[in-house]
């Protein structure tokens, strides 16, 4: 399959899927009675709704970020002890 086909068979299933997924859109709303008015949303409600639900993902994120951090190794800090000259052998690990 060369690459214009892939590209037209992404953009035909694109078009396709958006054209299924926004049938319901084209639907009728009821009349009359069927569908009473409710009531609005205050700007309070708005507010906490979407402003509360950014806060608390920033919230879930940091709790995940603190439960999954770790503390690093950190080698310890060089010596100043120096090897033997003569002594040459291998060391045995």
């Amino acid at each position: 399959m060369k690459t214009p086909a892939r590209v037209l068979g992404l953009v035909l299933a694109t078009v396709v899927t958006f054209i299924a997924g926004s049938g319901a859109a084209f639907a009728d709303a009821p009349t009359g009675g069927a569908w009473p008015e409710g009531e609005g949303r205050s700007v309070l409600d708005t507010i906490i709704l979407f402003g509360g639900g950014t806060v608390g993902l920033f919230i879930v994120v940091a709790l995940f970020g603190l439960l999954t951090a770790r503390n690093n190794y950190v080698p310890p800090a060089p010596s100043t002890e120096l090897e033997p000259v003569g002594d040459h052998r291998p060391a045995h690990h």
